[in-house]
Parts: C-alpha cells; sequence; structure tokens
C-alpha cells in the first residue's frame, strides 16, 4: 500500500557530477505498518502511528557502490548513514553506519522502538534521514566535496502527528511586534498568516497575537465567563483569517476546489477539520471562506458564541 503524501525531490548541491549517487536513493520508503511513505513531509493520526511497526527500505549495497562509482568521490572514502532524530527533544540515534565498501545490510531495515524510544515513541514524531555520507576528508578541489560529514545524497523523512489544525495557541503581541507588522498601538490581536501552502503544517505559518496584558488575564483565569468569550472569538477570528489565506494562495495559481486543495496536505486538513466541525463538505466551506462574514457566522453556531456572550454579559451584570 502506498500513501498519498507528496514526495520531495532531491536537493540542489553546488558541487558536479554527484547525481549518479542520488539514483539509488530514488527508490528508499519509510513504512509505518504497511504503508509505504515517500521522503518529504509524512502526517499521520496518532493512532496510526503509536506502536506501527516501522522499518525503511534501502537500496542493495551493491547498488550504491556502483552509483557512487560513477562520482569523482572514491567509494573508499563513503557510507551509508541512516539517522533518526526526535521532534520534541532533539535527540539523534544512529540507526546504521556502514562503510560502502564492506557494507552489508537488509534491504528492509527495521526501526527498532526499544532501542530508541525518545526518537521512536516521540509522540510529535520524528525526522528519518537516509544519506549517502563522505567519511574521510579529502584533498580539497573545485565544485567536489571534500569534508568528511559532507553527503553525497540524502532523502528526508518529515513524520508528524496529525494535530487539530483549527486551532494555535496564542502568543504575546508585544510593542516590537507591533511595530514590525505596522499595527496601532491600542491592537487587541493579530493573525499573520505567511506561506500557508508551502508548509507541512500550518502551525509553521500562523502566528496568533494577543495584546500581553490581555493574554496574561486569560491564561491566569482561563475559565472565566468572560475569557471563555474571548478564547471563542479569538478561534472564531483565527480560522477565518487562516481559511481567507488559504483560499487566496490557491486562487493565485489555480481554481480552488477540494481536489486542489490535496497537493497542500496541511491546508487539506485544515478545509478537513472545518467541514467536520460545521458539518458540511469541502465545497461548502471553500465558498464560505470567499464571504468571510457568513464564514464567521457558521463558525458562531458551531462554537456557541452566543451562549457565551450571553452567560459572560449576565455574570457582568
Amino acid at each position: 500500500m502506498t500513501s498519498p503524501i507528496r514526495s520531495e525531490s532531491a536537493l540542489i548541491r553546488p558541487f558536479i557530477d554527484l547525481h549518479h549517487a542520488d539514483v539509488p536513493l530514488e527508490n528508499v520508503r519509510l513504512l509505518v505498518g504497511d504503508v509505504e511513505h515517500e521522503a518529504g513531509a509524512i502526517v499521520l493520526p496518532e493512532e496510526e502511528l503509536a506502536g506501527a511497526r516501522l522499518a525503511v527500505t534501502l537500496p542493495t549495497p551493491a547498488e550504491i557502490r556502483a552509483a557512487v562509482e560513477q562520482t569523482p568521490i572514491p567509494v573508499v572514502d563513503c557510507g551509508l548513514i541512516v539517522l533518526a532524530t526526535g521532534r520534541t527533544n532533539r535527540v539523534t540515534y544512529v540507526v546504521e553506519k556502514q562503510y560502502l565498501r564492506v557494507a552489508d545490510y537488509d534491504s528492509e531495515l527495521l526501526l527498532d522502538r526499544s532501542k530508541a524510544d525518545l526518537v521512536f515513541n516521540d509522540r510529535a514524531g520524528f525526522m528519518l534521514t537516509v544519506a549517502v555520507v563522505l567519511l574521510h576528508g579529502l584533498v580539497r578541489k573545485p565544485l567536489q566535496p571534500y569534508m568528511a560529514g559532507t553527503w553525497l545524497a540524502r532523502r528526508d523523512f518529515r513524520v508528524s502527528v496529525e494535530q487539530n489544525e483549527t486551532s494555535f495557541s496564542p502568543e504575546e503581541l508585544t510593542q516590537a511586534i507591533r511595530e514590525h507588522h505596522g499595527l496601532p498601538e491600542g491592537s487587541l490581536r493579530y493573525v499573520h498568516v505567511e506561506g500557508v501552502l508551502d508548509e507541512a503544517e500550518l502551525s509553521d505559518a500562523v502566528r496568533v497575537y494577543v495584546d500581553t496584558e490581555v493574554l496574561n488575564l486569560l491564561l491566569a483565569n482561563p475559565t472565566d465567563t468572560s475569557a471563555l468569550q474571548m478564547q471563542i472569538e479569538l478561534a472564531i477570528h483565527a480560522t477565518e483569517v487562516v481559511a481567507s489565506a488559504i483560499l487566496r494562495e490557491l486562487s493565485e495559481s489555480c481554481e480552488p476546489t477540494p481536489e486542489a486543495l490535496e497537493t497542500y496536505p496541511a491546508a487539506l486538513r485544515f478545509f478537513q477539520n472545518l467541514a467536520r466541525t460545521l458539518k458540511t463538505d469541502m465545497a461548502t466551506i471553500l465558498n464560505l471562506a470567499d464571504e468571510p462574514s457568513r464564514l464567521r457566522a457558521h463558525l458562531e453556531a458551531a462554537f456557541d458564541a452566543r451562549k457565551a456572550s450571553i452567560v459572560a454579559l449576565k455574570e457582568s451584570r
């Protein structure tokens, strides 16, 4: 079974004649259970990732040796390295490290959770890198790698756990941030969205800011009726801004349809979660995103903003 996650192409390097080393890595795959994933961003439900058998499929040593022999770099100085790093605490575990000239490993390499608990059992996910690496320093030559540790070819698998993409943690709206974004002195909140279609996770493209004093009061009294009302209003505002930003960026390159969103996993998950929240379909959500006032009305109904406002107003009398 193959995952629909979009793949990541090889990076451009400042060296010449290394493209042959990249060829064997084109078929490297990460196996989560019985599902194959290509290199790039992989976002999975927590229940699917937790406890699943993890493995990585590798080209044979002979295939990599033959490829490196077509480059200017001596095979004897190169190795295959498989590294894994936890997303939460950045602990790194060397899964495999072998010199190519004597390499001998299974084509399907098991990623043993018991040997790297802080990495493969990290609830936020992990990064796995498979690379052909220069293990010895060489005499420096123009446009050729010479420093030990330089990779000739690599594939990265960025595994993360699916989050609720319709909620974002607020940060302090300080004076410096107001000045940076050209906001007036008394502004209460601000949602900054940039490059939302390019990110594997929306949290990397969305920043929600709330006035420092107000945010501190919210955090100190999160269950207060007025605080609950403000939290609902903030969630509605952030969702509205993000939906409009995704629609705007999508419209710049194509017709905004549910099918067009499939190219952008994070944006797709956001609209899927929003459709579930509003109990409607994706096409309707895209239409609502084009009419912010109607989208806000639907969000207010879904988040029960009316009830929260009534309770807060009654308690303030």
